[in-house]
């Protein structure tokens, strides 16, 4: 089976983490199909405007794991201008580039991914699968009509949609998609390669971790805010924060944990392959994500694939993955609760079965029975008879 998949994120020498899920779930299924990438890249005529400019750089094709990754460009500005011109200047990216017909088309976001398959599909005659990671329909979905109306219109055109959290299944059932279309499916880990460290927990002080952007919305004020809390409790605690390179946004996380007086304690690291990402992990003692809001964080699924108990918010998915087990979950923005959960985690750390926690990753997240799963899938659209059913 020839499988087309389609996704503006996906990892490059920009960022290695950004979109690191899509290419090792993608690397995964070549154990059941031939998958192949069109990743589209922002078009900018313009050098000297930051990441924006440095996309005229990357190559128009690479081989990446063993998969063909095509890179053309499509119009997508920043702050969101011009929205509404993204999805047909990537349909005409994928025109161009996306080679033979395949057998079946995997978008991963509603838009402007989604929608833009969903009519190349149309024209080609092939079936079409739309993924929807949390973005698109917690953000775009909410926030103006014309926008939830292009997402809309993605995920009904769509042969099947995936949600990678129950919370965004029933955003997808609420915008209209039908049951016999819509797929649980969560996010994966590699389990043979993210592994327990041999750190002894406590060791030279307690160590905390977070991976991600360096972005206000995921909660990193709270979390600095949390650890002076730890701190002045006289705790001896670290916190490495890992991603910095994930992003071009503005932030003074460096300049509060300076005025917090933990500027010694918290260490504030650039992004890092996803490969190397284990490492990072071996070296920790309890994982933290506090964002405001999330699909099925990919970083939780490492966390646990490490052995490592988290602490993380109620802010969507992580509540439909963490129970008593293997950490604690808080309310988003609560800085005191925060602080009482990373206590209570110090303090009740043998309570946890580190072994357990890995086994849960293995039995839940593993990529080998996530991608066996998409495969299915697949073969139900390319078997079905929705493509005729929608006249296409």
């Amino acid at each position: 089976m020839d499988v087309l998949v389609a996704s503006h994120l996906y990892p490059s020498s920009l960022s290695r983490i950004s979109g690191s899920f899509v290419h090792n779930q993608t690397r995964f299924l070549t154990e059941f199909c031939r998958p192949r990438v069109v990743a589209p890249v922002p078009w900018f005529p313009l050098r000297g405007c930051g990441r924006w400019s440095r996309y005229r750089d990357l190559p128009a094709q690479e081989n990446m794991d063993g998969l063909d990754v095509r890179r053309p460009t499509y119009l997508t500005l920043p702050r969101r201008l011009l929205l509404g011109r993204a999805w047909p200047s990537y349909l005409r990216a994928l025109e161009a580039t996306a080679g033979a017909v395949p057998d079946v088309i995997h978008a991963h976001v509603a838009y402007p991914d989604g929608r833009a398959c969903v009519e190349f599909g149309r024209r080609v005659g092939r079936p079409v699968v739309v993924t929807v990671h949390g973005h698109d329909l917690k953000d775009l979905a909410v926030h103006r009509d014309s926008w939830r109306a292009w997402v809309r219109d993605a995920l009904i055109g769509a042969d099947a949609v995936i949600a990678v959290s129950g919370e965004l299944a029933q955003r997808a059932r609420d915008l209209g998609v039908l049951e016999d279309r819509l797929q649980q499916i969560p996010n994966g880990v590699d389990c043979e390669l993210f592994r327990p460290g041999t750190r002894t927990p406590g060791e030279g002080g307690w160590r905390l971790m977070y991976s991600g952007r360096y972005d206000p919305a995921k909660g990193l004020g709270e979390l600095l805010q949390a650890m002076a809390g730890l701190r002045a409790e006289g705790r001896d605690v670290h916190l490495d924060l890992v991603g910095g390179g994930a992003t071009d946004l503005a932030n003074d996380f460096p300049a509060q944990a300076a005025r917090l007086g933990i500027a010694d304690r918290v260490h504030f690291i650039d992004e890092v392959d996803w490969r190397q990402m284990p490492a990072m992990l071996g070296r920790a003692d309890i994982f933290v994500l506090p964002s405001h809001s999330e699909g099925l964080p990919l970083s939780l699924l490492e966390a646990f694939a490490c052995g490592l108990p988290v602490v993380t918010t109620r802010c969507g998915g992580p509540e439909e993955v963490v129970d008593d087990s293997v950490g604690r979950l808080v309310e988003p923005r609560d800085v005191a609760g925060l602080q009482k959960a990373l206590a209570a985690t110090l303090d009740g750390y043998d309570d946890y079965d580190r072994g357990h926690i890995r086994s849960y990753a293995q039995q839940q997240f593993d990529y080998r029975s996530v991608a066996a799963r998409i495969h299915q899938v697949y073969a139900k659209v390319v078997a079905g008879d929705h493509v005729a059913a929608r006249g296409r």
